[in-house]
């Protein structure tokens, strides 16, 4: 989602905020219950006390309190927020990925491996000696953000509804945007790589690429496969289950067949551990396919497969800087009150650790850009 708070009349949540009101306050733990749906018996009477505590900020804020506004967007920044640290997780799966607070400062750290001639140390002996080193350097980072539109006429009414639908968008959204921004980075890196570099441009994902660079990346570490389902999906053809048409051909063990029937994918190809990455629809956008029919554009590129090795120090590092910020304004354009989500990531490759990341780019489709 886009907009734009274009207005004076905007409300920051970082003052003006109830001290008492935290993550695990009553209020909080029934509003996320109710959001999802969850029985609320064992509350007690808590229930209707908080939901009318909640419909009363909402009367105060439908007449602009900035105290009321901003202890309701607290608390759905306290219901969504465990939800998405969750789900971008996966990122643990890709590389290193570690959470910080707002005063410090994401420090990529790279390593380099040198050789020392013992011959300055025994003019007799010419064996070279290994030694690494290691430094760090500051990246940027970028400010991943979701919204929606409150109407808090509706929640004063008791009606969760729409901050349901709207909170699901939110967490959905800038899931899929991360994933996005640390893809996108990924790619960059690898592709643009100054010297040795495992980087492969293919029509289609072939076995014999596969095969390929997992004999490479096999020599870092053990590898997982990472990807769009599009890409991790072929490798089923590679394990002996092919379908040709409405003729499904199967040639390998059986436990593989119903494996791939029951989870659409193989959990592990060649010993390698295969990572669908979700990528879901973005559906305020809508593009026309090869078929002339119209359908929504998905959030990530979907014909890059990366092989990255399980590392002690991994060469994708991604940071995310400081918990959720929430505000609220009004959009002058369609004169609607809108909550905006907003999270800092920062993501980058090691400088000089590009190669011990694999990367087949299917040209069937598009690549990603920031």
């Amino acid at each position: 989602m886009n907009f734009e708070l274009n207005t004076v009349n905007n409300v920051k949540d970082d003052v003006n905020v109830n001290p008492q009101l935290n993550s695990k306050s009553a209020v909080v733990e029934i509003f996320s219950a109710i959001i999802d749906g969850k029985d609320t018996s064992h509350f007690g009477k808590k229930v209707d006390k908080s939901v009318s505590y909640i419909k009363s900020l909402a009367e105060k804020a439908s007449f602009n309190d900035g105290r009321a506004i901003s202890e309701l967007n607290t608390i759905q920044r306290y219901a969504i927020e465990p939800k998405l640290i969750e789900a971008i997780k996966i990122f643990e799966f890709m590389g290193t990925y570690k959470s910080i607070g707002y005063d410090v400062q994401p420090m990529m750290k790279t390593y380099k491996h040198e050789s020392v001639d013992s011959r300055f140390q025994a003019s007799s002996s010419d064996v070279p000696f290994a030694t690494t080193s290691w430094r760090e350097y500051p990246i940027n980072t970028m400010t991943i953000s979701g919204g929606y539109a409150i109407d808090y006429r509706e929640v004063q009414s008791g009606n969760f509804d729409g901050v349901a639908e709207g909170m699901d968008q939110v967490k959905i959204d800038m899931q899929n945007k991360s994933v996005y921004y640390v893809i996108a980075k990924l790619y960059d890196a690898i592709k643009h790589a100054k010297g040795v570099k495992h980087f492969s441009e293919t029509v289609g994902v072939t076995e014999q690429s596969v095969k390929e660079m997992l004999n490479v990346m096999r020599r870092y570490g053990k590898p997982s496969i990472s990807g769009d389902y599009s890409v991790t999906s072929r490798l089923n053809d590679f394990a002996g289950h092919k379908t040709f048409g409405s003729n499904t051909i199967g040639w390998g063990e059986a436990v593989v067949a119903e494996e791939i029937r029951k989870n659409g994918l193989l959990s592990f190809y060649n010993g390698a551990p295969v990572v669908e990455l979700p990528n879901g629809y973005n559906y305020t956008k809508v593009k026309t396919n090869s078929n002339g029919e119209k359908t929504f554009d998905l959030y990530m590129p979907e014909g890059l497969l990366f092989i990255i090795p399980k590392a002690a120090v991994s060469p994708l590092q991604i940071f995310k800087r400081g918990g959720m910020t929430t505000m609220t304004g009004d959009d002058i354009v369609t004169r609607q009150r809108l909550t905006r989500f907003d999270m800092e990531l920062g993501a980058g490759v090691a400088e000089g650790m590009e190669h011990q990341i694999g990367l087949i780019s299917d040209l069937d489709f598009e690549v990603p850009t920031l």
